[in-house]
């Protein structure tokens, strides 16, 4: 048994008590006192909040801007083209040792639930997903991973990709992705989108897709892919990630689609950091993000994740979650002590909600995944990123972590 004592629930002005028994919260309440032996953890008023969840990563390219990144043009397409290079040298060993670091980086943080996109392609072939699905099995008493199976450089027009996806899926993939911005024209986009729907419903799987992440404002498969949802009936089993394109259209268009994508239960993942990434512009600048706060208000499920730590996309990142939920909140100017809960329940149930965590969050009888920050409240866990004092998994705890300055 785990007892934590002296806790703050987010939004909850008293403390109280937590008891985990067999790894599930048993009893919250205040001052509880046991007979029985067991393990104490004194929060000191600090803040317990449910189990960061990342859905939106890329572990099979995690550090390898640190093999070299060389980029004049610094925009996403060049960015493309520096990890072709980086991606053919590719070893199993290699993907896994890095993603082992990355998966180890992000737990200390508070995030034990991850989902990884992986290139499957003409250039990688199988190589990233068998490293990824090595690390994920190494790093599995700290870390539940999901794998999509990604074709990052599109199905259609990088031959042998096709075969690729379905093989993928055999090895064991959890999720099938797809990006049908990657192909020539907007039919092969369609057939694109139907491939992976196709694929989907034979395995049963979810469905994650890199969705029209471009400044094009004629960019169409998002509402084609919400439309398949609803047709296929895969109504809250979609998520589109990135979904920029939407910000550039005019509104009347936007407000059809939105309405669209809450018909169809869709789930949106922005990472904001992708703003570094977009293309030097002249002013106004790209911001690289969807329309957030325009979705948060039709009820749309929309989260936000690390996407790339140190990669040719991305050379920064650090996988924390209170990292990346700040820099969404300044993009998506959230600026409020009230508005700052629709931030953290991006990075927590929002994005339980797209990997279908069905016993998530502090309620009794649930897996007891948690964290405690050093903090009084979650406004002041964004604004100043403290340190995850205990990371627990199942009851466990895995992690333990401290920030101090001496001054002298």
């Amino acid at each position: 048994m785990l007892l934590v004592k002296n806790v703050r629930l987010v939004n909850e002005k008293e403390l109280v008590d937590i008891l985990i028994k067999d790894g599930l919260y048993n009893r919250i309440e205040s001052n509880i006192e046991l007979k029985d032996q067991y393990e104490v953890i004194d929060a000191e008023g600090a803040l317990i909040s449910p189990t960061f969840v990342n859905p939106h990563m890329h572990f099979d390219k995690v550090y390898t801007a640190l093999q070299g990144r060389e980029s004049k043009e610094e925009t996403l397409e060049e960015s493309i083209k520096i990890m072709h290079d980086l991606k053919k040298n590719y070893t199993v060993e290699d993907v896994k040792n890095r993603a082992v670091r990355a998966i180890k980086e992000c737990t200390a943080y508070g995030t034990t639930k991850i989902r990884t996109n992986v290139d499957i392609d003409n250039i990688v072939g199988l190589t990233g997903l068998k490293g990824v699905m090595a690390a994920s099995e190494e790093c599995s008493d700290i870390c539940d991973i999901e794998i999509v199976a990604f074709p990052q450089e599109g199905i259609f027009n990088n031959e042998g990709t096709e075969k690729l996806l379905w093989e993928a899926m055999e090895l064991g993939s959890d999720v099938i992705g797809g990006m049908p911005a990657a192909e020539w024209t907007e039919e092969y986009s369609k057939k694109h989108v139907d491939l992976v729907f196709e694929i989907a419903k034979h395995y049963d799987v979810d469905i994650d897709m890199h969705m029209d992440q471009t400044k094009d404002n004629l960019a169409r498969s998002l509402e084609y892919t919400a439309m398949r949802s609803i047709e296929e009936n895969y109504q809250g089993r979609v998520t589109g990630g990135h979904c920029t394109s939407i910000a550039y259209q005019n509104d009347a268009h936007a407000e059809k689609v939105m309405k669209l994508l809450k018909l169809a239960d869709f789930n949106v993942c922005t990472n904001p950091q992708v703003l570094a990434i977009m293309g030097i512009d002249s002013e106004p600048r790209t911001r690289g993000v969807t329309r957030i706060r325009e979705m948060v208000n039709h009820g749309i499920n929309v989260a936000t994740a690390q996407d790339t730590i140190c990669d040719g996309f991305h050379i920064f990142g650090t996988g924390d979650p209170l990292d990346y939920g700040l820099l969404c909140s300044y993009v998506a100017q959230y600026n409020t002590p009230g508005s700052v809960k629709i931030v953290y329940d991006m990075i927590t149930q929002n994005a339980a909600r797209i990997m279908k965590i069905t016993d998530y969050g502090i309620k009794i009888g649930n897996t007891a995944d948690f964290n405690i920050i050093d903090a009084s409240n979650i406004q002041e866990a964004l604004r100043l990123r403290p340190s995850r004092k205990y990371v627990v998994k199942a009851g466990d705890i895995i992690a333990k972590s401290t920030k101090e300055t001496t001054f002298v």
